[in-house]
């Protein structure tokens, strides 16, 4: 058989190689070589390294291949995974005081937006004293959140007649009170949102906690207990770094501001934007798991796992900027037999409805909505014409 010419070379090496033994007594190699030893030699060498590149390249190649296929499959995966949520509202007839059916199924939607209801209790009885409602446009990158006020007049049959009564009331009667709260907050806003997160306050102790705190300014010194509730408010004005408890403090304290609820509300949406602003910023992007998490197994919702990354991917999208948040238009010192309630200036609002909120191409009007208002003499009257439980306030 022919031997090829590595063949030889590594003959050459095996027989010429004393040339290279180590010799003690020199205390070096030994100087009886030849170059043909020394050819031999370099030529292993040579095909050595060569096979060894090729192996790297290969083993390269290799992990190139398995990375590429990974990121792939976790884009497939992402895709599958994350879903935007069902737009599963309507525009409604907003004349009855139950649950209503869908007037017209058949609206337009306006692409990429999506509408949510926002609402956390208090401990002591379920109260919803905090409502927000708003839309998230991911064709022009805007998320809008708007205050509705725990004293707005509302029309139900039973006193006192508030917004912050319907998932309260509904639950102590045995009742469904998410469908309640979505049912009354529809009549305000004229349609059906696609979807609700409900939670208890005490959340933000946990959420504000997984961020590590957020930075903000506290307006005023707070100082407030309230056995019933568990709840201690000690928090000092300033701008500080807060932690999970004192954050839901400064969310739920209302006690001396001068504009008492109003004041709250406004402190909220402060807060809320630094919350927001800081869960943007690129030392938060770690936490988004654990947050996500947290949603799941605390928060009362029809949103999926999925649902809620879709959202957190068209949020870390925004922009400061780009993140308002609103109070409904309204008479906020009115008062009716005794009580304070805050009345709906009817047209701003439905102006402003159908400027920022509205996720239909269709406008929404007086006949789509039930909201008590306030009339030029002064008296108060409901677009659905019938005010429930008229002397009950």
């Amino acid at each position: 058989m022919r031997r090829g010419r590595n063949d030889e070379y590594e003959q050459d090496y095996e027989e010429l190689i004393g040339g290279f033994v180590e010799d003690e007594d020199i205390g070096g190699f030994r100087e009886d070589f030849s170059e043909r030893a020394a050819a031999a030699h370099h030529t292993r060498q040579v095909q050595a390294k060569k096979t060894k590149k090729k192996r790297r390249k290969r083993g390269w190649l290799v992990a190139l291949i398995v990375v590429l296929a990974l990121v792939a499959g976790g884009v497939l995966f992402w895709k599958i995974w994350v879903r935007a949520p069902h737009t599963g509202g309507y525009i409604s007839d907003g004349n009855t005081e139950d649950a209503v059916a869908p007037a017209n199924l058949s609206a337009g939607r306006k692409p990429g937006c999506y509408t949510f209801l926002i609402a956390g209790k208090d401990k002591a009885a379920g109260l919803t004293d905090t409502v927000l409602v708003g839309m998230l446009d991911t064709k022009n990158h805007t998320l809008r959140f708007v205050s509705i006020p725990r004293d707005t007049a509302v029309n139900i049959s039973w006193a006192p007649k508030k917004v912050n009564q319907y998932y309260a009331a509904a639950e102590n009667n045995g009742k469904d009170g998410v469908e309640a709260l979505l049912s009354g907050v529809e009549k305000l806003l004229g349609y059906r949102v696609d979807s609700y997160a409900i939670f208890d306050v005490e959340v933000f102790v946990e959420l504000v906690d997984t961020m590590g705190g957020v930075y903000f300014d506290v307006p005023i010194d707070m100082n407030y207990d309230d056995p019933l509730q568990e709840l201690w408010i000690h928090v000092n004005k300033g701008y500080q770094l807060l932690n999970g408890y004192d954050t839901m403090c400064v969310f739920r304290y209302r006690s001396t501001y001068p504009d008492g609820d109003i004041g709250r509300i406004n402190v909220q949406h402060d807060l809320l934007m630094s919350i927001c602003s800081q869960m943007l910023s690129l030392g938060n992007i770690p936490n988004i798991g654990k947050l996500v998490d947290l949603y799941e197994r605390e928060v009362i919702t029809n949103l999926s796992k999925g649902n809620v990354m879709y959202y957190v991917q068209e949020f870390l999208k925004l922009s400061d900027e780009n993140i308002v948040f609103d109070t409904v238009p309204a008479n906020y010192g009115g008062s009716k037999n005794g009580l304070s309630y805050v009345f709906i200036h009817k047209d701003e609002w439905l102006d402003y409805i159908n400027t920022y909120l509205n996720p239909y191409t269709e406008d929404i009007t007086d006949e789509n909505v039930d909201i008590i208002y306030e009339t030029s003499d002064g008296s108060v009257a409901a677009t659905s014409g019938t005010i429930n439980g008229n002397d009950r306030w």
